[in-house]
C-alpha cells in the first residue's frame, strides 16, 4: 500500500507556528484573497475593459506570458498580471489563476509581490481540490497530497508572508480533509471483511495524522480490535 501522505505531517516547527494562529482566522478559510499593496493601475486598452468589466476570460490571454517567458501579445507588467489572477481566482476560473500564477513566478522571480503570486496560485490549486468531491477516493487523496505538498512549500519558502498567516488554517483544514478521507477508505476496506488491510490503514492514520479526528478515531478502533482480540484469547 503506498503511503507517500507521511510526508504531509507537519514538522514540530510548523505545527508550533500554526498552533499560533488564532482561531478566527480558521474563518478566512472560505473567503477571497486580498490583493498586494494598491498600486496605480498601468492597464490600458483592451486589457483595461476586460478588467473593468471583471472578465477572467478575456483578461486572461492579454497577460499570459508564452513558454519563453514573453508577454503575449506585449508587454505586462507584474500588477496588471496580479490582478487578472486575482480576478480569475474570485471568478472560480482557479485552472486559469493557477496557471497565470505560475508563469508570474517563473517571469517575475525577482518581485517584491512574488509571494502574492505563489499565495494566489496555492488559493487556486486548493479551490480546484475542493471542488472535485466527485472524484474517487484515492484520487482525491493523491491530488490533494500534491496541494498539500504545494501549500507547505509555500509555508516554507514564504514564512515571513502576511498571506501567510491566511493560508495556515487553510493548509491544517485540508489535512483534516485527507485524513478523514483516508478513514473513509479504511471503513470500506473494513466492510470488505479485509482485516489486515483495514487495520494497517487505521494505523497509517493513527500514526502519520496525528491531532486530527480520524486520527483519534483510528486509534479508538484499534484499541477496540485488539481487546476483542484479547477476549477471545482469553
Amino acid at each position: 500500500m503506498d503511503h507517500p501522505a507521511r510526508h504531509l505531517t507537519p514538522n514540530p516547527t510548523r505545527r508550533a507556528a500554526m498552533a499560533l494562529v488564532a482561531p478566527a482566522l480558521m474563518a478566512l478559510a472560505a473567503g477571497c484573497a486580498t490583493g498586494p499593496d494598491a498600486r496605480p493601475d498601468r492597464a490600458d486598452g483592451p486589457l483595461q475593459r476586460a478588467l473593468e468589466q471583471g472578465d477572467c476570460r478575456e483578461a486572461y490571454p492579454l497577460v499570459m506570458p508564452d513558454a519563453d517567458g514573453a508577454a503575449m501579445p506585449g508587454e505586462v507588467d507584474m500588477d496588471s498580471r496580479l490582478q487578472v489572477a486575482h480576478g480569475c481566482l474570485q471568478q472560480g476560473e482557479f485552472e486559469r489563476a493557477r496557471d497565470l500564477s505560475d508563469a508570474i513566478e517563473r517571469v517575475h522571480g525577482d518581485h517584491p509581490d512574488l509571494d502574492y503570486a505563489a499565495y494566489l496560485g496555492s488559493l487556486a490549486r486548493l479551490g480546484i481540490w475542493n471542488r472535485a468531491t466527485a472524484a474517487p477516493p484515492r484520487e482525491r487523496i493523491r491530488h490533494g497530497r500534491e496541494v498539500f505538498r504545494h501549500l507547505a512549500g509555500f509555508m516554507e519558502q514564504h514564512a515571513m508572508s502576511r498571506h501567510a498567516e491566511s493560508l495556515a488554517p487553510r493548509l491544517a483544514r485540508l489535512r483534516e480533509d485527507l485524513a478523514g478521507i483516508e478513514l473513509q477508505l479504511a471503513e470500506s476496506t473494513a466492510e470488505r471483511n479485509e482485516d489486515d488491510e483495514a487495520h494497517a490503514r487505521l494505523r497509517y492514520i493513527r500514526d502519520h495524522f496525528p491531532g486530527t479526528d480520524a486520527a483519534r478515531i483510528a486509534a479508538e478502533r484499534l484499541e477496540d480490535s485488539d481487546r476483542g482480540q484479547a477476549s477471545t484469547r482469553n
